[in-house]
């Protein structure tokens, strides 16, 4: 078992190093800047605040229009 696997392990790097893809000169490639998180202003924060006191305000009239008609 363990033969198999080294022949098999063997096998790979040579077909490996034989059709191995040559790296493009790094001026070729386009120069990745690391991931930045962006800064949200006061306006995008508002704008959600405003999101959730309209959906708070919704589903409680929409309980209070629940509550109502069951209790007619």
């Amino acid at each position: 078992m363990n033969s198999l696997v080294l022949q098999k392990t063997a096998i790979d790097r040579d077909l490996t190093a034989k059709y191995a893809i040559p790296s493009l000169p790094s001026r070729l490639l386009p120069q990745q800047k690391p991931a930045r998180l962006r800064r949200k202003g006061p306006v995008f924060w508002a704008m959600l605040a405003l999101l959730v006191l309209a959906a708070d305000f919704l589903l409680a009239l929409l309980a209070w229009l629940a509550v109502d008609l069951v209790m007619k």
